[in-house]
């Protein structure tokens, strides 16, 4: 997609590791440009960077992936002279195989080393280094085709904060309000939830002990077979410092989080004035997620998704 005469695309770096330890990425040979880059390709109208690297990544290689953490983004002047901005994200490969096609006529696993002299892109190879020093590899960014990389390689861990759903009314519920259900609205929302979080990867997911996020996140739990974890942390009235310093437990792994509208509210006007990046202005509707990437110490960048 070309926005104000600049091409927005997005792509990914899909790692896989061997039995006996070493990493290994895929690079993609594409004939009309005889080069060897990442597998990437233009947003579609209306159409999210996650989404489109899922999609391009697909399409390109055969393989379905799920995003582990984003990595950063390359800029650089396309082949017709126009400002171009790639979005990535590191992505494990879940099924799927490479058939060749007159866009991409050749895929390689290959190691951080032999991606470095392999890769035809200056500002490709300069990408490698927000994957740390892996198997060894300290990657060098030589190469003779311009372009730059702007990394997130900080970027360690990755948590996605959920508002529960649509409830039924404080006022149409005659018993404790903790025990207070979603509503129909609130459920389909819920199972929504699932397709909209489809894309990324998550190790656990956690929610408040109110049933109306509980509730939330259920259909999540099941369909990606992981159990549902309760913190009192996560409840209503809860101080956005105690809600960090329950996150800062969680470790490095990502998770999915559900809690209420003024802990969200308080958690992220907290992270927005400690200088966390978002993209346009702090919304928390019900049912929606907000993406917040972290170094492990600070939470850097935020972004939101909707409600279903």
């Amino acid at each position: 997609m070309d926005v104000n005469g600049v091409v927005r695309a997005a792509g990914g770096i899909i790692l896989r590791q061997q039995p006996e330890g070493q990493v290994e990425l895929v690079v993609v040979h594409r004939p009309s440009y005889d080069d060897w880059t990442f597998p990437k390709g233009k947003l579609q109208v209306g159409e999210r960077e996650e989404h489109t690297a899922i999609r391009e990544v697909e399409e390109e290689t055969g393989l379905r992936c799920r995003l582990e953490r984003a990595l950063g983004s390359t800029k650089y002047d396309d082949h017709r002279g126009r400002r171009k901005v790639v979005h990535y994200w590191v992505m494990r490969a879940l099924e799927g195989h490479f058939r060749p096609s007159r866009e991409v006529d050749e895929l390689r696993w290959v190691t951080i080393k032999q991606a470095s002299s392999l890769l035809s892109y200056n500002h490709d190879r300069a990408l490698l280094r927000g994957l740390g020093e892996i198997d060894g590899a300290l990657i060098s960014a030589g190469g003779e085709r311009r372009g730059r990389a702007s990394l997130r390689n900080q970027t360690s861990s990755t948590i996605y904060l959920v508002r529960h759903a649509k409830a039924l009314a404080r006022g149409e519920w005659p018993e404790p309000d903790e025990l207070r259900p979603l509503n129909k609205v609130g459920r389909r929302q819920a199972e929504e939830l699932v397709q909209r979080l489809s894309a990324f990867s998550f190790a656990r997911i956690v929610s408040s002990p109110h049933v109306r996020c509980k509730e939330t996140v259920e259909p999540l739990a099941r369909e990606r077979k992981l159990s549902l974890e309760s913190a009192e942390q996560l409840a209503e009235n809860t101080d956005a410092d105690d809600v960090l310093a329950f996150i800062k437990t969680l470790g490095a792994r990502p998770a999915v989080l559900c809690s209420h509208g003024d802990v969200i509210a308080d958690l992220m006007t907290s992270l927005v004035n400690d200088g966390l990046a978002t993209e346009g202005d702090l919304r928390w509707e019900k049912g929606s997620t907000w993406v917040l990437e972290s170094d492990g110490d600070t939470f850097l960048y935020g972004r939101y998704l909707p409600a279903p």
